[in-house]
């Protein structure tokens, strides 16, 4: 009876290890930040693939990957492989580009196939979220789930949009970009953080300049023409498990605005990050880091 018990904790505490072990492990290893340059059919793209079994989760940011820096290794010690990609076309000579476009999301399917990558989770920010909406639209078959992260994802809707433009009037676009994008809170608190992201920001566009900005129609961010645009009726269509991520201090996707966003999605969530602007990502880590993971493992 005994030797029995003996043997019954034994198997216990073997089947505990087996089950904790992946993740120890993988809050031990370390992060790889290398950065690579993948030849596809569709023109070059620039990653960090943190490589592993796990579910793959794939980050894009409009100004490169770098600016992944403090989400990286908390999603990889997750257990999840990790592939910050930018879409954006490296090849010498290449013609800068706009999101609003199909060009990124055939370069992004285009590593999903030479990768031969399983079901994935797709997080995307600011212009990139559009970016990550269009793919999402085009393959939800090889998604988990989606997170729009400072972003509407392109939503086409004169009431929405013209309620966002109020919201920024002349000179905002005008000011230093630290100032549209970082709260106030942030740059005062961490001035040194502020440098680092600007300078990571510079450098992504120095990389690859983005298509210059085109002066707004008549009618404003709505009446710009773009391939398949996402309305308010094809978004109660939608069924992909979608997240969207705004800071309390974001001018681009205030928490309203990003409410009415969720209110349309049949398996929306919405999360607001404290004392964060559009930065998000970059402000408070932790927060974003924490509601994105809690998102993700549901799916």
């Amino acid at each position: 009876m005994k030797y029995s018990k003996c043997l019954g904790v034994l198997a216990a505490v073997l089947l505990a290890f087996a089950v904790t072990e992946p993740r120890a492990f993988a809050a031990e290893k370390e992060v790889n930040f290398d950065t690579k340059m993948v030849t596809l059919p569709s023109g070059m793209v620039e990653v960090i693939d943190t490589g592993g079994k796990g579910v793959p989760l794939l980050l894009l940011h409009p100004a490169g990957v770098h600016l992944w820096e403090k989400q990286i290794p908390a999603f990889a010690k997750a257990g999840y492989r990790v592939i910050a990609v930018d879409t954006r076309d490296h090849t010498a000579g290449a013609t800068p580009e706009s999101f609003i476009t199909n060009k990124g999301a055939t370069r992004l399917d285009d590593l999903v196939t030479q990768l031969n990558l399983p079901k994935f989770h797709l997080l995307g920010t600011d212009g990139n979220g559009f970016m990550a909406m269009q793919y999402a639209r085009g393959h939800a078959d090889k998604l988990r789930s989606l997170v729009l992260s400072g972003t509407l994802g392109g939503l086409r809707d004169p009431d929405v949009n013209a309620l966002e433009e109020s919201l920024r009037p002349a000179p905002f676009n005008d000011l230093p970009l630290p100032v549209r994008y970082i709260s106030a809170v942030y740059r005062a608190a961490n001035p040194a953080g502020t440098k680092r992201w600007l300078e990571l920001q510079e450098q992504g566009n120095a990389a690859v300049p983005p298509a210059p900005m085109q002066p707004l129609p008549p009618g404003g961010v709505s009446a710009i023409p773009m391939p398949n645009p996402l309305t308010i009726a094809k978004l109660e269509e939608w069924s992909l498990p979608t997240m969207m991520i705004t800071g309390d201090a974001d001018l681009y996707t205030p928490s309203p605005i990003m409410h009415i966003f969720v209110s349309h999605v049949k398996h929306g969530e919405g999360v607001v990050v404290h004392q964060a602007a559009h930065a998000t990502y970059w402000e408070n880590p932790e927060e974003y880091n924490r509601a994105v993971l809690t998102f993700i493992r549901k799916h």
